[in-house]
């Protein structure tokens, strides 16, 4: 802690030894009634009487060795960020940045409470979620190193496991792999994935159905490193036989289920894996796997082989198949109008109109797309849902209270533009003709 005076430091603040005030960052400061508090990443809260003020360095150290008067220190993996007073006399609320809410009682006192933690919850956006086919439980997981299981009608958390990397993804497997309903592969932003198995602790059983709060524990039953990125998405095969991994490594790696999960092989893509999408059961003839890049391409696997498939904008394709339609329909409607005219006057109209009227290019956007998500629909089909791809501009507002929905006036505006355009070129033609007779 530094003590400024005016615009410059007049001393650093110590303790004894020269050890720093906390092991770890201040967070906040709090002065009330003459009595500072400091609130630290290292879980501890000092108080420090109002001689702060009147600190001088007794040498050219520049130094102030001072002992908090009372301190409090949480506990491990707890890191304080800030304080709010509680409606309750002597007593805050403090907030972890691991994602805890603690009630302090600091009085100070022979009948002091202990530390109470009112909430416990993830420290920071969750990155994977699933639920249970066969009871009423969910499983998250975030880049705070945490697994964390809960019971969502009762609105409590059953378990929580830690680990050194940072969950990415979650999947909670299938009642067909694993029949107890209680297994998690878990994968992580070091390449590794995890086989979790929630078990209850008094009978040993994977638990199948609602868990009271406190009798349920995570086990590790395997553990896998196929990847050197962060795993970003795990899915089962529809027949539960085969499981696939994808990463940000550009890699897909296959497992055979069962007690121990058996590596079969991977294959690379372009980029970065996005996400993954087995064929579902109405696709009786194949059993292809969709895999979804970040840069906007699709690879299709079926049994290792694979098909790839690099999507750019269509848009500008079909105007330009439809501008050659409309010339070709022009150049009819001239040879009725004026069947006198020669090839060569019939030529010149032609590439006139090319001149004036240029077909719009193929637009290939740069840098890709990204692509958001995918599934399949009939056999040899799937839906794409691409980001920024095709993107037209802000709806406008709607000034006409008759009007159905948003879609239903974009529609008819851009009606309204075609129709405009088309009479526009009409006149032009008719001009045009009007000259070749005169």
């Amino acid at each position: 802690m530094l003590l400024w005076e005016g615009g410059l430091i007049k001393v650093e603040l110590c303790r004894k030894g020269g050890h720093t005030c906390h092991s770890g960052t201040i967070y906040q400061f709090n002065l009330d009634e003459g009595e500072l508090m400091t609130i630290g990443s290292d879980g501890a809260v000092r108080l420090n009487l109002e001689t702060i003020d009147t600190a001088d360095a007794i040498d050219d150290s520049g130094l102030f060795e001072i002992e908090p008067m009372n301190q409090i220190i949480i506990g491990r993996n707890v890191s304080l960020y800030s304080m709010v007073k509680s409606a309750i006399p002597e007593t805050s609320i403090w907030f972890d940045s691991n994602g805890y809410i603690w009630k302090l009682d600091l009085s100070f006192s022979n009948i002091t409470q202990n530390p109470e933690c009112l909430f416990l919850f993830h420290a920071g956006a969750i990155q994977g979620m699933d639920v249970s086919e066969s009871s009423h439980l969910m499983a998250t997981t975030t880049l705070d190193s945490s697994v964390r299981v809960f019971d969502f009608l009762s609105k409590k958390e059953l378990t929580v496991s830690r680990f050194k990397q940072g969950g990415t993804t979650l999947t909670w497997a299938s009642d067909m792999v694993n029949t107890a309903g209680g297994l998690l592969v878990v994968g992580f932003d070091d390449g590794v994935v995890r086989l979790l198995e929630l078990y209850n602790t008094q009978s040993l059983h994977p638990v199948a159905g609602r868990t009271h709060s406190g009798d349920a524990e995570l086990r590790l039953r395997q553990a896998l490193k196929p990847h050197n990125a962060p795993v970003t998405t795990i899915a089962f095969e529809r027949t539960r036989k085969i499981m696939a991994t994808g990463s940000a490594d550009s890699t897909v790696f296959f497992f055979r289920v069962g007690e121990r999960y058996r590596p079969i092989g991977f294959v690379t893509v372009p980029c970065p894996v996005q996400g993954l999408e087995w064929s579902p059961q109405s696709h009786v003839r194949e059993n292809t796997l969709l895999i979804f890049c970040q840069n906007g391409d699709v690879v299709e696997v079926q049994y290792l082989p694979t098909m790839h498939f690099c999507f750019s904008s269509i848009k500008s394709q079909i105007k330009a198949r439809k501008e050659k339609k409309e010339r070709k329909k022009r150049l009819k409607k001239l040879k009725e109008q004026k069947p006198e005219a020669t090839e060569e006057e019939l030529q010149e109209e032609e590439e006139k109109d090319e001149e004036e009227e240029e077909l719009p290019p193929l637009y290939i956007s740069s840098p890709p797309s990204p692509l958001h998500c995918g599934f399949y629909s009939t056999p040899g089909s799937f839906w794409l849902s691409m980001v920024g791809l095709e993107m037209e501009k802000a709806a406008q507002d709607i000034e006409d209270p008759s009007a159905y929905s948003i879609e239903t006036a974009k529609q008819k505006l851009e009606l309204d533009r075609m129709q405009k355009e088309a009479e526009q070129r009409k006149q032009e033609r008719r001009k045009k003709l009007a000259e070749l007779q005169s």
